[in-house]
């Protein structure tokens, strides 16, 4: 693919609100990002739930990945504008013959950010076999559905939240990635996915973007500057990450996670994993 989408890739976008696969790293290259996600696994106990929300701040590795070119080609192709935001960055794991789940949702019922943008990035294959993602294809050019979170601890999701009215399952289309390929989703889409089965684990990154003049509807929040410049300042400006998981790195984290959770987790009944 050449710099940023072409006409007919953003009009698929458009049209059916996500776009798949987006080839951004090889997967020699993503084996090896793969190795070091394991060696932070191994190395700091607490990283797995730190890399849940805001993972960059954590990681420089992962700060540097935020910051991936094909991936902010795309985005601006999307928005029309150079300068871009990262808002915030997330794993999500699912373990082999794990029941683990996400229930039908659209993140615009708890993500106030507008307008915004998030990848699934391959580090491992993710496809229907191994709990990958299912999508509603032109979902998001519907209303706000309503949602109910819950305590079900198989969810993969922030609030354990489920559309509570029906969805028309014979729409779905399952999207398959291999290592190193990406999908991007209109935050409005209906999407889901099922457990693991398999025999072999389903590891997704999740950065997510908006223009400079994005706003949020809801409290302030913070974000990092991952391309050209900011003139508008509806966000705090996050540092660079300083060092792996250093007390500079935990400290900042912990700021940005408070910062994006007083939206996301109002009225909820826990704390983000990234905080506790």
């Amino acid at each position: 693919m050449g710099k940023g989408l072409s006409r007919e890739q953003l009009d698929a976008y458009e049209r059916d609100g996500y776009l798949a696969p987006i080839p951004v790293y090889t997967e020699i290259e993503m084996a090896e990002y793969r190795r070091k996600l394991e060696d932070l696994q191994a190395r700091h106990e607490e990283a797995t739930k730190k890399i849940d929300l805001k993972a960059h701040l954590v990681c420089p590795w992962l700060d540097e990945m935020i910051r991936n070119e094909t991936m902010l080609d795309v985005v601006e192709s999307i928005f029309g504008a150079p300068d871009i935001l990262c808002w915030t960055s997330s794993f999500r794991f699912k373990q082999a013959h794990s029941p683990t789940y996400a229930g039908w949702h659209q993140d615009t019922m708890y993500i106030k950010v507008e307008p915004a943008v998030t990848f699934w990035l391959a580090f491992t294959e993710a496809g229907p076999e191994n709990g990958g993602m299912r999508i509603i294809p032109g979902s998001h050019r519907g209303p706000l559905l309503p949602h109910r979170d819950t305590q079900d601890k198989n969810s993969i999701l922030t609030r354990g939240q489920y559309i509570t009215v029906p969805v028309d399952e014979t729409k779905a289309v399952d999207v398959s990635l291999r290592p190193g390929e990406a999908a991007i989703f209109n935050h409005n889409l209906i999407h889901g996915s099922k457990g693991n089965p398999s025999n072999r684990p389903r590891t997704i990154f999740l950065p997510s973007y908006m223009p400079a003049w994005a706003i949020i509807k809801g409290s302030r929040d913070c974000a990092a500057l991952v391309r050209g410049e900011d003139r508008y300042r509806n966000f705090e400006h996050e540092p660079r990450c300083p060092g792996e998981m250093t007390p500079a790195a935990i400290e900042a984290h912990r700021r940005a996670v408070e910062y994006s959770a007083a939206t996301m987790y109002k009225d909820a009944a826990h704390v983000p994993i990234a905080l506790s």
